[in-house]
C-alpha cells in the first residue's frame, strides 16, 4: 500500500513543531541482489540437549559414560541425543572423545541451538546511493517497486531519483562479514551466499521540506522514517 499524498500531509500537520513547506514524491534507487545461501536458524534447545553441549563446554566431560552420568540419565538417551547433535554439526567424535564444533560453541554460548540449511534462496536489499545493506526491519515494511514508475489515483506522480552506480561486487560479501549481519537479513542468517542476479528496485517515499530539517516518509508507514532520513542529503537535488 502507498498512501495518498493527501494523507501525508494531514500526517505532517499533525506532528508537534513541524512547519512544512513542500512535499515532494521521490523513487529511492535500490537494488536487490538474489542469493542462493546456506543459512544458520535458530531453534530453542531441547533440554538434554542443551545440557549435554553445555556438560562437554563447561565440565570438560567428553564421554558417553561420564555425561550420562553426570546428568543423571541412561546412557542409551546420551547416545542418541549425541548422533542428532552430530547429525546437525554440533558435535564431532574422535574416537570415544567428543567435542564441540564451532557451530555448537555458538550456539551454547548464545543459547539458541542453531542449524544449517543449503540451497536457501533469500533476496538481499542495498540502497543505490552507498550500497549499503537495508535493515531487514525496512525491507518488510516497505513498499517496492520494479520499475520507476508510480502514479497515485489521485494524480500524485513520484519522480525518480539517480543513483550511485552498479551495486558494488562485495557488497554482499561485506554484508556476510558483518557481526550485525541479522539485523539486515532476518532470523535465516547465511553463511556462505553465491550471487544469482541483481536487479534494480525503486523505493516509494515522500521528501517533507520544512522550516527546520526535512523529513521523509515511507510511502506505506506512518509517518517520519529513521532510516530514510539519511538520504536526505542525495534528495535535496530533487525538491525543485
Amino acid at each position: 500500500m502507498t498512501l495518498p499524498l493527501r494523507e501525508v500531509a494531514r500526517r505532517v500537520n499533525a506532528l508537534p513543531g513541524v512547519r512544512p513547506k513542500k512535499i515532494i514524491p521521490l523513487l529511492l534507487p535500490m537494488w536487490a541482489a538474489e542469493v542462493t545461501a546456506t543459512v544458520r536458524e535458530s531453534q530453542p534447545y531441547d533440554v538434554l540437549d542443551r545440557y549435554l553441549c553445555r556438560a562437554i563446554a563447561e565440565a570438560g566431560l567428553v564421554d558417553t559414560a561420564g555425561l550420562a552420568e553426570f546428568l543423571g540419565v541412561e546412557p542409551s538417551l546420551v547416545s542418541r541425543a549425541e548422533r542428532f547433535l552430530a547429525g546437525i554439526g554440533h558435535l564431532r567424535r574422535d574416537g570415544d572423545t567428543l567435542a564441540l564444533t564451532d557451530l555448537g560453541r555458538q550456539s551454547i554460548a548464545d543459547g539458541r541451538r542453531y542449524q544449517l540449511a543449503r540451497g536457501r534462496r533469500l533476496v538481499l536489499r542495498f540502497d543505490g546511493f552507498t550500497g549499503a545493506p537495508v535493515p531487514y526491519a525496512g525491507a518488510n515494511r516497505f513498499t517496492w517497486l520494479t520499475v520507476p514508475e508510480l502514479t497515485q489515483p489521485d494524480g500524485t506522480r513520484f519522480e525518480p531519483v539517480p543513483g550511485a552506480g552498479a551495486l558494488p561486487g562485495s557488497a554482499v560479501e561485506g554484508l556476510l562479514s558483518r557481526p550485525d549481519v541479522a539485523e539486515f537479513t532476518g532470523p535465516a542468517v547465511p553463511v556462505t551466499a553465491d550471487q544469482v542476479e541483481v536487479r534494480p528496485l525503486w523505493l516509494p517515499a515522500y521528501l517533507v521540506e520544512c522550516e527546520d530539517e526535512p523529513l521523509v516518509f515511507g510511502a506505506a508507514v506512518d509517518g517520519p522514517d529513521p532510516y530514510l532520513a539519511g538520504f536526505t542529503p542525495f534528495l535535496t537535488g530533487h525538491s525543485s
